[in-house]
């Protein structure tokens, strides 16, 4: 963000120090006082990224350069839920989808398998061959700014947009790519949701810290929203604007009040006990159990069967059945957990 605001040009700006969450290293943060932006100070050159999404990115925050099973069945669970947010606000047959920053292309593959004409790019060689190989998927090893103009109705952005560097430029760019009545989803964490750990937040690869606010206003010259989710995750689903405006949105004074005094309450407290993060390790057993099934699966055959049980599009167990035995495990020790959990 540089020595002004990426949204509004603001030179006033609070500078913080953060942890990465991966290396333990500290990040220059930035909060812009007059539009509530977080961002990180020093941004890397357009090149710099392209090398490091290319070649580093995949292996240092997934350890492989090709899904293993879990990622598979998590990315599947995911796509699932998002395809069903597409299919209540949009009707989906036969539109044409691409999804940038593909990962191993599960979205794509379950996406074709609901009516959609999709298809993806993904920077990293790996993961964009794992696509093809083994759903027959097309997912391109390129970056966004190969995708044609007029090329989509539907472009999505799964966990992609807080890692650009110019996100102006990059909704502009977007705005291009579709087609007229076109749409926009574009999922990102949350700077604002209360149940993120508290040492969870910041990271290297993210550059922007979105919330609603912010999102919407930086979409706004290009995009109008239709929907907006942001209870964990912030979820926005956007229509292309026939013309572009000539000014950005900026948020209200009471926008960015608001945001900063969510800021202010975001601690332990908050996510321990207001939002359930007690019961965290709970659901991480859970989901340790349920994955040791699919551990022999093939990725494809891991997404059919998450197709044909739409139920499940969590884990095995419904999470208030943990919740409901979590005083029970808790007193009792890892035993008791690890019985409730399997049976």
């Amino acid at each position: 963000m540089s020595e002004y605001c990426e949204l509004c040009h603001s030179h006033n700006l609070t500078h913080l120090l953060k942890k990465d969450v991966k290396s333990k290293h500290f990040l220059n943060i930035v909060s812009c006082e007059d539009c509530g932006l977080i961002a990180q100070k020093e941004i890397p050159s357009d090149e710099e990224l392209k090398i490091y999404y290319s070649h580093n990115y995949r292996q240092d925050y997934k350890s492989t350069y090709s899904p293993k099973p879990k990622y598979v069945q998590r990315a599947g669970q995911a796509a699932l839920d998002r395809i069903q947010y597409l299919e209540k606000h949009l009707n989906i047959r036969q539109q044409t989808l691409i999804d940038v920053g593909a990962g191993g292309g599960e979205f794509v593959y379950m996406a074709k398998q609901r009516g959609f004409l999709s298809s993806g790019i993904e920077p990293n060689v790996g993961y964009s061959s794992f696509s093809k190989e083994q759903y027959g998927v097309e997912v391109k090893t390129a970056m966004l700014a190969d995708v044609e103009e007029s090329s989509a109705d539907v472009l999505t952005l799964f966990h992609v947009f807080e890692h650009m560097a110019k996100p102006d430029e990059v909704m502009k760019k977007l705005h291009r790519c579709l087609k007229e009545n076109g749409h926009l989803f574009i999922e990102v964490p949350n700077i604002l949701q209360a149940d993120a750990s508290p040492h969870n937040i910041y990271f290297k690869a993210h550059l922007f810290y979105y919330s609603r606010h912010t999102l919407i206003s930086m979409a706004s010259p290009y995009f109008e929203v239709v929907n907006v989710e942001d209870q964990g995750n912030l979820r926005v689903l956007f229509k292309k604007r026939t013309q572009v405006l000539e000014s950005t949105t900026l948020p209200t004074a009471q926008a960015v009040q608001y945001a900063q005094q969510r800021l202010q309450k975001k601690g332990w407290f908050e996510y321990l006990v207001l939002a359930g993060g007690i019961f965290k390790p709970l659901l991480r057993i859970e989901r340790i159990v349920a994955e040791a099934f699919i551990s022999k699966k093939q990725p494809k055959q891991i997404l059919d069967d998450l197709l044909a049980d739409e139920k499940q599009t969590s884990y095995f167990i419904p999470r208030r059945q943990v919740k409901r035995a979590g005083a029970w495990s808790i007193a009792s020790g890892l035993g008791l957990i690890t019985y409730e959990v399997l049976f």
